[in-house]
């Protein structure tokens, strides 16, 4: 069964990282063992940890560890919001 992991106010790859590193924690397996079990080396997973990774390390590690990873835009909401409350607005203003 899938993991499912859901991150809020990501700024940086460190954030990232410290969530990955959560849920590797959270499926119970130490840096070494998924890293073996990835066919990877465990210095690998760390620098992923610690924001440093490459962005290819880090999706075999979603993958590892069976996440879903969902991509939302909160900024484009934001401005759909602000966007028709000024139609509303404009037209209040034109009747």
């Amino acid at each position: 069964m899938k993991k499912e992991l859901v991150i809020k106010n990501i700024k940086n790859a460190k954030d990232f990282g410290v969530c990955l590193k959560r849920m590797r924690k959270a499926s119970s397996l130490s840096q070494k063992e998924l890293a073996d079990l990835m066919g990877m080396r465990q210095p690998t997973i760390s620098d992923v940890e610690s924001g440093k990774g490459t962005l290819s390390s880090v999706f075999k590690i979603i993958q590892a560890l069976e996440l879903n990873l969902s991509i939302s835009n909160t900024s484009m909401s934001t401005f759909s919001k602000k966007e028709s409350k000024i139609s509303k607005m404009l037209s209040q203003i034109e009747d």
